[in-house]
């Protein structure tokens, strides 16, 4: 069985290996920024008359922002 695709040669692979790593980095990196400082993303940005519920919606765009990974890799996967 023959593919269309050309083979990756040793020096693609490494590259995208590269690529693919430090961007899951920066990601995770800065999600875990977003969830050690939400307590003060909380008092900055919500008010401040429940502290439990501005704490809940920063954690609400938490999880949007985590949901939309899904959303991302499809739009923007086959770019490369």
């Amino acid at each position: 069985m023959h593919s269309s695709h050309a083979s990756m040669t040793a020096w693609g692979r490494a590259s995208a290996i590269l690529r693919v790593t430090s961007g899951n980095f920066l990601e995770q990196f800065d999600f875990f920024l977003f969830g050690f400082y939400a307590t003060y993303i909380a008092h900055t940005f919500f008010p401040a008359s429940s502290e439990f519920a501005s704490l809940m919606m920063t954690f609400a765009v938490f999880g949007a922002g985590f949901l939309m990974r899904p959303v991302g890799a499809i739009r923007t996967g086959r770019l490369y």
